[in-house]
């Protein structure tokens, strides 16, 4: 059974409902206050319905607010965006107008990340209700849909003509893309007691998928059979419930990274690990560095964003710490690098652009919604999705 506390990361969210909203802080409608990012338009994505019509909502005070995990995949050839929200939809936006252009509506929340099929004209994306869609790009007909079983909220990956798919029951599907045929499937047993809300992601590593669970196990599994090569466990010495009651988390949230030939996975309360992503073997381990719910690794640095507690720079080699930088934060994403900066989506504080030299913060963007979605570049655009289901086109130098 998942549990999903939601409580504290809800603090701060505007009533979507609430009259005169101001949709664009100063922070980013003021060319003066904006280094990196600077604001193109905003969309609202869902209709003018009460609140308690719109699903997904998270109860504070007798207020409910969507809480929007979708991330935007993009047309490249046309110069459109599609993304999903909470209201039960996934919109295709023309970037430069900002208008929508079709809109495919379900009965739960879209909270995936689509991917784009140029040769087949199709866009594949998951939903909150366990199933699986592929549409047409031109028109969002409806191809087809395969039930998975749990939400998905994660990014499908694209290879060698097969959609390889995570969902949050700790599950991941291989599926044909022209019919969605299962052709294969690998499921982690079920976790007892509490587990966090969030799960990792797929880092394909030349044919291999890597990716963490909720019971604190990283696997490599064989893109061609669904056979597991290895698998590490990250958080064996951690004590899930102490004497007095609290709760350590030793799910596996945020998705790994490879860099300088090492893959690096993290463990919420078991630490951050090296590990050769042939065998699965230790390299090193950094115990003490808790917290880590999103990773990212560019020029042979990781960057580890904590909850709670900040950011952290780390040499992939060895796992020392190159830099950490603690800034007030409630629960953080797997960062996106762009150039020489991260941008990291903060639950509660909205979206911090930091420098990837030292980790000096260049801006943050707060609507006092949060983000629980990362930010998505293509062609000088960044769109972010924001709690209440605000989304921001940005231009980013």
């Amino acid at each position: 059974m998942r549990h999903v506390a939601l409580s504290l990361v809800l603090i701060g969210l505007l009533d979507a409902g609430c009259a005169g909203k101001q949709l664009v802080s100063n922070e980013w409608s003021e060319p003066a206050a904006v280094k990196v990012v600077r604001l193109r338009w905003v969309k609202q994505l869902y209709p003018s319905l009460p609140n308690y019509l719109i699903p997904e909502m998270g109860e504070e005070l007798d207020r409910f607010n969507p809480i929007e995990t979708a991330s935007a995949g993009f047309d490249t050839d046309l110069g459109r965006a599609f993304i999903g929200a909470s209201s039960g939809a996934l919109y295709c936006i023309d970037l430069k107008s900002a208008q929508t252009l079709w809109r495919f509506e379900i009965d739960d929340a879209v909270g995936s990340t689509p991917i784009f099929d140029a040769g087949r004209k199709a866009v594949y994306f998951g939903a909150d209700d366990g199933i699986f869609y592929a549409i047409h790009a031109r028109s969002g007909r409806p191809l087809w849909h395969v039930e998975i079983g749990a939400e998905i909220r994660r990014k499908p990956i694209f290879f060698e003509d097969t959609l390889y798919v995570a969902s949050a029951d700790n599950a991941v599907k291989a599926l044909d893309p022209k019919t969605g045929e299962i052709i294969w499937q690998y499921r982690r047993p079920a976790v007892e007691g509490f587990s966090s809300a969030g799960y990792a992601g797929l880092t394909l590593h030349a044919s291999t998928l890597i990716t963490g669970f909720s019971d604190g196990y990283v696997v490599a599994i064989d893109t061609v059979g669904g056979n597991v090569l290895w698998s590490q466990d990250l958080a064996g010495e951690v004590i899930t419930v102490s004497k007095d009651g609290a709760v350590a988390l030793v799910d596996v949230d945020a998705t790994p990274v490879i860099t300088k030939g090492i893959a690096i996975a993290a463990s919420v309360a078991g630490g951050i690990q090296g590990l050769n992503p042939e065998t699965g073997a230790v390299k090193w381990t950094r115990p003490e560095i808790t917290g880590v719910t999103g990773l990212a690794a560019k020029d042979g640095v990781i960057y580890a964003a904590r909850s709670g507690f900040g950011l952290s720079a780390l040499d992939p080699i060895d796992g020392r710490a190159l830099w950490t930088r603690r800034f007030k934060s409630g629960v953080l994403q797997d960062p996106v690098i762009h150039d020489d900066v991260l941008l990291i989506s903060d639950s509660e504080f909205g979206l911090y652009v930091v420098s990837t030299l030292k980790g000096d913060l260049l801006q943050k963007l707060d609507q006092r919604e949060g983000f629980f979605a990362r930010p998505s570049i293509q062609g000088g655009y960044m769109l972010i999705l924001g709690n209440n289901g605000t989304l921001y086109a940005t231009s980013i130098m």
